[in-house]
């Protein structure tokens, strides 16, 4: 668009993206003749997807099984909030076991008689 002589502010409407984005993305094409994606922000990803589906899979088969235990099944160095996410991304939870079941007034009643 740019070299059929187009604006920056017309490139940028059309491609929905800021002038500045546009502006820097030619800048860039014109001095090094490619445009090359920025990588994302934040720490990089320690496990693939088979490693994702493994964390899940392990969850799913036993619901006792602890973080530490997966961890060590997985084989890699990873932090527990890492399976935690996991396992939140699948729609996975902790269920705590009853310990007892809640006590009704009739209950109540019942234990004192």
């Amino acid at each position: 668009m740019k070299t059929a002589g187009w604006s920056t502010r017309r490139v940028a409407g059309q491609v929905d993206r800021s002038e500045c984005a546009v502006r820097n993305c030619w800048e860039q094409w014109t001095r090094e003749g490619i445009h090359a994606e920025k990588t994302g922000s934040g720490a990089t990803r320690k496990t693939v997807r088979r490693e994702d589906r493994r964390i899940v899979r392990q969850a799913l088969v036993d619901p006792t099984v602890t973080r530490s235990t997966i961890r060590s099944d997985v084989g890699i160095a990873i932090v527990p909030q890492t399976i935690s996410r996991h396992l939140a991304e699948a729609n996975l939870k902790s269920k705590s076991p009853f310990r007892a079941l809640p006590s009704t007034p009739e209950h109540r009643q019942l234990r004192l008689q």
